[in-house]
């Protein structure tokens, strides 16, 4: 799995809904500033994605 999105060699636009609270709390990690490592919703997103899918890979 790719950590630059500027390099990826097949990138798919992903469309998703999430609840509104949800929004609520990652905007509120960006206005903290860049401790949290996620310039923007749509990298916090794909981070995560990308975390679920590797530990769910790993279960047995």
């Amino acid at each position: 799995m790719s950590h630059n999105p500027r390099r990826f060699t097949q990138p798919v636009r992903l469309i998703v809904s999430v609840e509104a609270d949800t929004v609520t709390s990652i905007d509120s990690l960006m206005k903290q500033g860049r401790q949290h490592g996620h310039r923007n919703r749509a990298e916090f997103v794909r981070r995560a994605i990308e975390r679920e899918l590797a530990r769910c890979l790993k279960q047995p």
